[in-house]
């Protein structure tokens, strides 16, 4: 999830280390562009769409959709089927919001909003020059092409956008207030409430780069490190002094009061980026610092991302860096109990959300 600034853990600052940013290095790292189709709409075909019930808005049920999806599906035919259920998935959530929602579309992205023309364009046009900026800092990282082009809604109404994201959230508890989510069940997507486009584009990069991430397995802490890392140096204002909502030594005293041997288990877990109390926010600036620091040893990063699982908050995958991934916490909060221990987490940990 992308948290923004109200309640929430909109990260402000760029982290560097020895002058190099983060995104910088990733883009040494993973320089390969990958290749787009020229045309901007596609033909399509019929697909056969299934629908969960009992629900508030159009919830594709794409487990059903996949099953009854035609058989050895590839190459441009995937692309093409994909798509054509996009497109009937946000015709049907189009009717349910209304008239003044409409669907635009550019060579890479589908728009579920209520922009007009231009502004749609505008939206769109942003969308696809991120994509090639972020698919260049990522490249073999990124996801393959051939699933559809990339779904992003934008809600009008915030209280649209809560029931929306209402659905992929569990029943019951409390959850941070967001300025955008990228939604990881089915075909994943981003959403976000509306604004100007200013203060989207931070928004877009963050969600993207979780889109492009999709495929791989990591843990939400490096998720969020990545995605983090690479919207402040897209836009690097929001490092700004005047940006910032604490000095360095309120933060350091912050994580210092609120991590312990317990608590850090939901950071490696992903449970705390939704946690509604400080640890929402902290944990953003945890996975920002503890990513940075990682990605100094290039090689070494690149594997580790490449290996990295969710399940164990990427403990498995620590070889790669060459040292105990609790070495990365280490450096940030000092020396400490922050080992991963997966066997305590009691509630699993995957997320639909980011």
């Amino acid at each position: 999830m992308h948290i923004g600034p109200a309640c929430i853990a909109h990260c402000i600052s760029t982290y560097k280390h020895g002058g190099r940013d983060v995104i910088g290095l990733l883009a040494n790292l993973f320089s390969r562009a990958k290749p787009k189709a020229e045309s901007m709409s596609l033909p399509r075909v019929p697909v056969q769409m299934h629908w969960f019930t009992d629900t508030q808005l159009a919830i594709a049920d794409w487990q059903r959709i996949h099953e009854t999806a035609p058989v050895d599906l590839a190459g441009d035919a995937a692309h093409i089927y994909w798509t054509s259920a996009a497109h009937a998935w946000l015709e049907a959530l189009n009717q349910q919001l209304g008239e003044h929602y409409r669907i635009s579309e550019s060579q890479d992205f589908l728009l579920l909003s209520n922009l007009q023309d231009r502004p749609a364009q505008v939206f769109l046009q942003t969308c696809q020059r991120m994509l090639k900026r972020i698919s260049a800092s990522l490249g073999d990282l990124a996801l393959d092409e051939g699933s559809g082009k990339y779904v992003v809604m934008v809600f009008n109404d915030p209280d649209d956008y809560y029931t929306y994201v209402g659905h992929y959230y569990p029943e019951g508890g409390e959850y941070a207030m967001s300025s955008g989510m990228f939604i990881q069940a089915g075909y994943g997507h981003f959403v976000m409430p509306l604004e100007n486009i200013d203060a989207m584009e931070p928004v877009i990069a963050h969600e993207l780069t979780h889109c492009l991430l999709q495929h791989l397995p990591i843990p939400a802490w490096l998720n969020e490190g990545l995605a983090v890392n690479t919207e402040q140096t897209l836009f690097p204002q929001l490092a700004a002094p005047g940006a910032q909502l604490y000095f360095p030594h309120e933060i350091a005293a912050q994580h210092e009061a609120y991590w312990d041997a317990q608590s850090i288990q939901t950071f490696w877990s992903g449970k705390s980026f939704l946690a509604t109390d400080d640890g929402n926010r902290l944990s953003y600036d945890l996975a920002r610092k503890i990513t940075a620091l990682a990605a100094q040893d290039e090689r070494g990063f690149r594997a580790f991302v490449a290996a990295a699982q969710m399940q164990d908050g990427g403990r498995a995958a620590q070889h790669h860096l060459g040292y105990p991934i609790q070495n990365l916490l280490d450096a940030v909060l000092g020396e400490g109990e922050w080992e991963p221990l997966p066997d305590t987490w009691k509630d699993g940990t995957e997320r639909g959300q980011f």
